[in-house]
């Protein structure tokens, strides 16, 4: 895959490619027991009410999307989903400076459902997909398929190449979680085999937009304000040059007690121009790194750590 994949517990490295995928995301005696719930649910077919079992949307929609979804306090219990959702607020603020989470879906595929291709450039940054699917099951297909970047023709004049030559395949292994850029074109292959809904892919899928963080003995009022400043003349300086760039760049900056800035590294760039032979953003994003490392802040008394989105979208936003 061209993307990133580790466990959980060994994140904490900056975040370059084009999706990134941690395996046992959640504690697994919590993983186990959503999917309990979700097996709980489904027990006992014959039992079911409608007040109880009448709680699926079946989406359809001709050529793109075909299966269920619901809210997943409907079937899971509710605190267990608070918890998944505040693990990932947590994890996502300090690895990709992307705090807000959207509230799930919980979606289910049983024989012959399936997403078509299409992209979530409008939804959010980044999308989500953390698995509750088993890894024994009674069916096949449910891979999360995400295409590579670049130009599809250009990038195989010379060779041939057919399906998973041009996308990644991503298993919904249990307790995995996907993250990936909201703007790539991306599918859900097909799943086939029993139409039992406990062998079917279950996944909990949404959408993370930027927030920044600041944590120290700096006051953030102080460091806002810096920030503010320094983007403003960024900006006034480059913007015929900045005009068409597109996309989200996080930086994580340490000040020292002495109120000099110590480490600045840059944990996402996913900023893109429409032309793929434009060559200026290097330039530009090492002056705006250089920037952020010569800030000066008033003397504390231990170090304040700011984990800063910047957001492109015409001209540079990013005050967040």
């Amino acid at each position: 895959m061209s993307g990133t994949t580790r466990t959980i517990a060994d994140w904490g490295e900056p975040f370059r490619g084009p999706f990134l995928v941690a395996d046992d995301f959640l504690p697994r005696d919590l993983a186990i027991a959503m999917r309990g719930d979700i097996d709980a649910h489904f027990a006992e077919p014959g039992a079911h009410r409608p007040d109880t079992h009448q709680v699926w949307n079946y989406w359809f929609v001709p050529e793109l999307y075909t299966y269920l979804r619901t809210a997943p306090e409907k079937v899971i219990r509710r605190d267990r989903v608070d918890n998944f959702v505040g693990s990932l607020q947590t994890w996502a603020s300090l690895t990709l400076g992307m705090g807000n989470v959207t509230w799930p879906y919980l979606s289910l595929y049983v024989n012959g459902c399936r997403q078509g291709l299409h992209n979530d450039a409008t939804n959010g940054r980044f999308a989500f997909v953390y698995s509750l699917t088993r890894d024994r099951r009674s069916t096949i297909g449910g891979e999360t398929l995400i295409f590579r970047e670049g130009d599809p023709l250009r990038g195989k004049l010379s060779e041939a190449a057919a399906g998973r030559g041009f996308y990644d395949a991503i298993e919904p292994k249990f307790n995995r979680l996907i993250v990936f850029d909201d703007r790539l074109p991306h599918a859900v292959e097909r799943v086939e085999g029993s139409m039992d809904p406990a062998e079917g892919r279950f996944v909990l899928h949404g959408h993370l937009t930027e927030t920044g963080t600041i944590s120290g003995a700096l006051p953030g009022s102080a460091v806002e304000e810096a920030v503010i400043g320094l983007l403003r003349d960024f900006d006034s300086r480059n913007a015929g040059r900045i005009a068409l760039y597109q996309g989200p760049l996080v930086l994580r900056f340490i000040i020292s007690p002495s109120g000099s800035v110590e480490t600045c590294e840059v944990l996402i760039d996913r900023v893109f121009h429409p032309d793929p032979g434009h060559v200026e953003w290097d330039s530009l994003r090492d002056d705006l790194v250089n920037r952020f490392k010569r800030l000066k802040f008033s003397p504390a008394t231990s170090e304040t750590l700011v984990i800063q989105p910047l957001a492109f979208e015409a001209r540079l936003l990013g005050r967040r």
